[in-house]
């Protein structure tokens, strides 16, 4: 999926720049998004997002130490998560509920207009066109490992991490769609570097469970050799 991602963005890239206007060589074009910054001349493309850079690497050993704490009482996240100032929800058929504006469960960024209104009245039960970010899940016990992706997504969002206004929240949802390159045209160079930095997020989020999963594998090995006699080495 992140390599289809990758594929779809650069495709995305190439024909934003086949379709540009000839541009002089000084010609420059501008984005930042909190702590990223990015600059374009002729289409040649410099990052500048070493903050960003040092921002997640804290954010991931935070993340990995608050998950590991918890790995055997996931719906201890769910609490933090609400003692952070953030609304979680656990409703009968939430899936359904949150495929009607294309969502899945777990975290949800803020949105306006009538996708929250419809949020507010069914889940809230309250009549807004603005809601804030959310956990909204079945009510059902909490897996770590699909919890562990969502809490890593959610906790990027609250340092501030680049990638989740909602107009690039809603971008993302709509990516495969600009495989089209009708579609392409109606994304600015600005959106696309936007658009490039949720998938950074999805992709950090999915690389963090990965590697969970692979040293609680571990973990569970050395453990059954131990008691076999056998040593701890894997």
């Amino acid at each position: 999926m992140r390599k289809l991602l990758r594929l779809i963005l650069n495709q995305i890239l190439a024909m934003q720049e086949k379709n540009a206007p000839k541009l002089p060589s000084k010609n420059l074009y501008s984005y930042s998004n909190g702590s990223t910054s990015s600059h374009i001349t002729s289409f040649a493309t410099l990052s500048f997002d070493s903050k960003t850079k040092e921002k997640m690497q804290k954010m991931k050993e935070d993340v990995k130490k608050i998950v590991k704490k918890n790995i055997k009482t996931p719906e201890k996240l769910l609490e933090y998560v609400e003692e952070s100032g953030t609304k979680v929800i656990k409703i009968a058929h939430a899936d359904k509920i949150l495929s009607y504006v294309k969502e899945q469960e777990g975290f949800i960024t803020p949105k306006s207009g009538f996708e929250a209104l419809y949020l507010n009245l069914v889940l809230n039960k309250t009549f807004s066109f603005k809601t804030d970010e959310m956990f909204v899940l079945r009510d059902l016990p909490v897996n770590i490992y699909v919890m562990s992706h969502q809490f890593h997504k959610w906790y990027s969002y609250k340092v501030g991490l680049p990638g989740y206004d909602e107009q690039t929240q809603e971008n993302f949802k709509k990516v495969f769609e600009f495989a089209d390159p009708k579609n392409v045209q109606q994304l600015s160079y600005a959106q696309i570097m936007a658009l490039k930095e949720a998938i950074k997020r999805d992709s950090e989020a999915i690389d963090f469970v990965l590697e969970l999963s692979k040293e609680q594998e571990g973990s569970a090995k050395s453990l059954e050799k131990i008691k076999k006699g056998e040593g701890a080495n894997i």
